[in-house]
């Protein structure tokens, strides 16, 4: 869904391709941008072979399995560090199907099928030993890995919407697994784990309101689920910044002071990246490409966060706004692929610029970061 990727062939992110009989679980320690959405990708690797080529990696011309993880939200189905191809997995929602497992006869099913309407595939949905709908699951003849993934999403999301409308529930997509079904390399969507952090001691520093301000927002951010309001929150605080730093600076022209200061550039060179990451996370000692690639695309690269904010973050801010906070009737619909690609690949980035104008503009109120 337009997320950064790490090879995993095994065991953890960035091991070395190996040969692999059947998907691993995967259980490492956070990598890539914490609480972030990646892709693992695992490609098996047989005896006397060179492995697959990075073409086949990112997908070819073919035949492609689609599988959609359901859950209900805030009972995930797999833990915080554990990630699990879902082949023989089935998860959960609000949304019966079919009897539970003990009550079915021998004529009972135990899925639905979608029909499609213009298209030259179904949409089949499995129900899990309650009854409930747990997967749905689609093969399609795609270019891409990507491709395939967004043809299936694109025409499932219109049917859970308005599932979920229809009958008042949520219905969540824990993750999506795509599947070459002639290179059998597989992609599964996960969100990177947070550190597990310990308190620091000591005389805390008195907050003030305009700082606690901007933190509760910053909470807010870290702690939904929805992409598009996380979002929201971290483009907030960086508008919000850039305009009292305005309002400062006329304060200190109108009093005769050099109004002038000093604006974060994005960094061009890895090592200033990294530089810069060491300052926002003390506590975090690497950072991988994968990582670095995510956080800063290179179209950003030496650009002030003021121009990134103009040119990158207000369209899509402006995009988001249009379906859920403007008056008037609704023209957008956010569940296309397009948009949550859009916001995967800029959310990283707002919420970096974020913490950083925060920690230069409150540096007494985020000193317990910078320990």
């Amino acid at each position: 869904m337009g997320a950064a990727s790490a090879l995993v062939p095994a065991v953890a992110a960035g091991s070395h391709l190996r040969e692999v009989t059947k998907k691993p679980e995967v259980t490492v320690t956070p990598w890539g941008v914490p609480g972030e959405e990646h892709k693992i990708i695992v490609a098996p690797v047989f005896k006397g072979t060179a492995g697959p080529t990075q073409a086949e990696i990112a997908g070819q011309p073919g035949r492609y399995r689609v599988q959609f993880l359901l859950a209900r939200p805030g009972y995930p189905v797999t833990k915080e560090r554990e990630h699990k191809f879902i082949d023989d997995v089935v998860g959960t929602s609000h949304i019966r199907i079919v009897k539970p497992e003990t009550e079915r006869g021998l004529n009972d099913p135990e899925r639905i099928l979608l029909q499609l309407h213009g298209k030259n595939y179904q949409i089949t949905g499995i129900a899990n030993k309650d009854g409930f709908l747990g997967k749905l699951v689609c093969e399609l003849d795609a270019d891409s890995n990507q491709a395939a993934e967004t043809e299936a999403y694109g025409s499932l999301a219109p049917f859970l919407s308005a599932w979920s409308m229809n009958v008042d529930v949520p219905i969540h997509v824990e993750t999506i697994q795509v599947t070459n079904l002639t290179t059998h390399v597989s992609f599964l969507r996960a969100v990177t784990p947070h550190f597990e952090m310990n308190l620091m001691g000591g005389t805390h520093p008195f907050f003030l309101d305009e700082f606690c301000q901007y933190a509760s927002i910053y909470r807010e951010g870290l702690n939904t689920n929805s992409a598009f309001y996380r979002f929201l929150c971290f483009y907030k605080i960086v508008e919000s910044l850039i305009g009292k730093r305005g309002r400062e600076a006329k304060a200190k022209k109108l009093a005769g002071q050099d109004p002038r200061r000093s604006y974060e550039v994005i960094p061009e060179k890895p090592e200033d990246m990294l530089a810069l990451l060491k300052r926002l996370y003390p506590w975090r000692d690497t950072w991988d490409q994968m990582a670095l690639t995510h956080i800063f695309p290179l179209e950003v690269l030496g650009q002030k966060v003021t121009a990134i904010r103009d040119k990158h973050f207000r369209p899509l801010r402006l995009g988001i706004a249009h379906a859920l906070l403007d008056t008037g009737e609704i023209t957008v619909v956010i569940d296309k692929m397009e948009y949550i690609q859009a916001v995967n690949k800029w959310l990283p980035l707002c919420r970096i610029c974020a913490r950083w104008m925060l920690l230069t503009d409150f540096p007494r109120e985020c000193s317990l970061a910078m320990k």
